[in-house]
């Protein structure tokens, strides 16, 4: 694979800036591999031919404040114990040293958590670390993510999720005894710091957890099909945007079909196809007030053709957005609400 990207990457890496609603900056500071040889990174000599990230203007993460480039690295699709370590490694650090910061993982990924501690162990702090948390009760959550941290081997974690709000009830989340709960006791510790929220489904129970004005970034399911199906676009982000939460866009490919069972088949995401790919990350790019998307990435060709694609973003407007959603909007009468309830 890593020959194969060799012999296309003069041919396939334009550098095209990202343009409209960016902060110019660079994502990583003083600890950045681009200074540090490859025994020190853990990097491999096909990691430079994947593309670089480095150039472009990066987003602010909202009120977290720090500035991340537009593509971020989602553990879930190769977390799995059907993987070997070492490609898993090599990936990653092939994404590092192109520039990725914010590195998104969970307590449920499998054996995520613990494949990222030889590579935290060495690029801690090179690294905007997220985890999440499942668990119902402020007790349970606090044991996951002590959990979490073991796995990994770090004392604090960046940023700490609670993982899919639709499938809390609200006392779950804000009561006393809540997920809610556990968190602002973790960041009073020290053990995270800041808060967040995901969601795949029901978008209506996102605005009382937000409202709190404690969630300090959301991550929703958002690309040009299921926007037709969820719109957390319209139903979540101003609300997100009212308490200048950083916002975060998961399942820009729409996600695997089969979800954890599309997983272990090692199927592609919905939208990865030459056909859709760059309308799926020039429309998620497009969000207003985005800061990254966070794409679950399984071999070098698939970081490869991620960082092409957002070297590449063009706004999505126009006659071209009318285009992409009325296509979108036929392919979410097939889709249907597979992420979850709609209400």
């Amino acid at each position: 694979m890593a020959g194969e990207i060799g012999r296309r990457q003069l041919l396939r890496q334009i550098g095209a800036g990202v343009a409209g609603g960016v902060v110019v900056g660079h994502a990583l500071g003083d600890g950045g591999a681009a200074s540090r040889p490859a025994s020190e990174t853990g990097a491999s000599g096909a990691s430079a031919a994947v593309g670089t990230l480095r150039d472009l203007p990066t987003r602010r993460l909202g009120r977290v404040g720090i500035e991340v480039p537009p593509l971020s690295f989602g553990t879930a699709a190769m977390g799995h114990a059907f993987y070997q370590a070492e490609p898993f490694e090599e990936v990653m650090n092939a994404a590092l040293d192109a520039g990725v910061k914010y590195v998104d993982t969970a307590r449920i990924y499998d054996v995520a958590e613990e494949r990222l501690k030889p590579i935290l162990a060495r690029r801690r702090k090179e690294i905007f670390l997220v985890t999440k948390t499942w668990a119902k009760s402020k007790d349970a959550c606090l044991k996951s993510l002590d959990k979490s941290m073991s796995l990994m081997g770090v004392d604090q974690v960046d940023l700490c999720h609670i993982h899919n709000v639709g499938d809390y009830e609200p006392e779950e989340i804000l009561g006393k005894d809540g997920c809610l709960a556990a968190l602002l006791e973790a960041k009073k510790r020290g053990l995270i710091r800041f808060i967040g929220c995901t969601g795949h489904f029901k978008p209506h129970k996102f605005a009382a957890v937000i409202e709190t004005g404690e969630i300090d970034v959301v991550m929703c399911a958002m690309n040009f099909v299921d926007c037709h199906t969820y719109n957390f676009e319209q139903k979540v982000l101003p609300i997100a945007r009212k308490h200048n939460c950083g916002i975060v866009c998961m399942k820009v490919y729409g996600g695997v079909t089969g979800s954890w069972d599309g997983y272990k088949k090692r199927r592609p995401g919905r939208l990865v196809s030459d056909e859709h790919r760059q309308d799926a990350f020039d429309y998620a790019l497009s969000i207003p007030g985005l800061a990254t998307c966070v794409v679950g990435i399984k071999t070098l060709e698939e970081l490869r053709l991620a960082i092409q694609a957002v070297r590449n973003f063009k706004p999505l407007e126009g006659e071209r957005r009318r285009a992409v959603l009325a296509k979108g909007a036929e392919m979410a009468k097939e889709w249907g609400p597979h992420l979850g309830d709609v209400a």
